[in-house]
């Protein structure tokens, strides 16, 4: 089976090829700038696979440039819940927070994600 895997600590998680196919056509749509449209694709992926960190991750994506900062914040969470390994989600928690004032919190989860890029 062709599916896309994501290490979850120390499992692998198989993606469904709904899901996979729905986290495709989003991540399309969200280089294209269709932020809205990405976000309904990332939604559909993770109502067939709930347990699909990189669609979580790229779910806050959207919602952040959609200016709904709490519900990105709640995406990255679920993100990094599912991977607590995944820098991206981290860092860009991390932007998320920056955006909303929250410097503090910004930095400690920026430096996460630049510790777990680098394998720290």
């Amino acid at each position: 089976m062709d599916h896309i895997t994501q290490h979850t600590g120390k499992s692998v998680l198989s993606i469904s090829h709904q899901a996979e196919y729905a986290f495709r056509v989003g991540t399309e749509s969200a280089h294209k700038g269709d932020y809205q449209g990405a976000l309904a694709q990332f939604e559909k992926a993770l109502a067939s696979d709930p347990h699909f960190a990189m669609a979580w991750h790229e779910k806050g994506n959207c919602l952040d440039e959609l200016g709904r900062c709490d519900e990105a914040l709640s995406s990255y969470d679920t993100a990094i819940q599912l991977d607590p390994h995944h820098a991206e989600a981290w860092f860009n928690k991390g932007l998320t927070l920056k955006k909303m004032g929250r410097e503090k919190e910004a930095y400690s989860c920026m430096n996460r994600g630049v510790d777990l890029a680098l394998g720290r």
